[in-house]
């Protein structure tokens, strides 16, 4: 008898290291987010330093505001609606604090927490919002927040880029083909974070000094010193 819990249990310790190697942490699914997709970075006086990632709303109930530190996220969970963003008061004027399906939106970052990740969302087109104490157009806050009951540490990074591809898809997502697939094109003297938009996170990347291969699962994609230089 105590031969065989001695097997049984030196049996779970092997099994232990295999099924740890599975858990993904917070970082690393931030990470492989940041991977597909870039942020926008706004300027000082209304500009932008730099242009990332253009989501393209897919679903209806989402709600944006005027932008305030004090905004309530939009709360998806169990691929729905759990909470609606932004404020209790009304926009004003003829304003409407929904957002409609083809609405585009800027990435401006992402944030994470034990059990969930959220995306900090704003409109790409600009209003004028009375008593908002901005002066001229300003884009309207959406940022959306996706929930998990059980924490970050029981679902993969797939799993949440899905979650997120079925509410918001990037324009080149967004762009298909008469069978409904995806268009995705690839064009020599790419850099990465183009081919990383287009395709996503890849499977493996590949280091090899000035040369970078990024494989996923149709296509391995060459780079040399950061631009595409074949594909196979």
């Amino acid at each position: 008898m105590r031969c065989r819990f001695s097997f049984a249990f030196l049996s779970l310790l092997l099994l232990l290291p295999s099924v740890n190697s599975f858990a993904v942490t917070r970082d690393e699914i931030k990470s492989a987010l940041e991977a597909r997709y870039r942020y926008t970075v706004p300027g000082f006086f209304g500009d932008f330093k730099a242009i990332g990632s253009v989501l393209i709303v897919q679903e209806e109930g989402l709600r944006k505001h005027k932008p305030s530190a004090l905004f309530k996220p939009n709360v998806i969970a169990g691929g729905r609606i759990t909470a609606s963003g932004g404020s209790g008061l009304p926009l004003g004027g003829n304003l409407d604090g929904s957002l409609k399906v083809g609405d585009q939106l800027y990435l401006y970052g992402i944030s994470s927490g034990d059990d969930y990740v959220e995306l900090n969302l704003f409109t790409v087109k600009t209003v004028v919002v009375t008593g908002s104490g901005t002066r001229g157009p300003t884009p309207l806050q959406a940022t959306t927040r996706f929930r998990y009951d059980g924490g970050l540490a029981g679902v993969s990074s797939r799993q949440v880029i899905n979650d997120i591809a079925h509410w918001f898809r990037t324009e080149e997502e967004a762009r298909r083909a008469p069978d409904g697939r995806a268009t995705r094109t690839i064009r020599l003297g790419q850099t990465l974070d183009e081919v990383v938009a287009i395709f996503g996170a890849p499977e493996k990347e590949i280091l090899l000094g000035s040369k970078t291969v990024l494989v996923y699962r149709d296509v391995k994609v060459v780079f040399v010193d950061g631009k595409v230089t074949d594909a196979e």
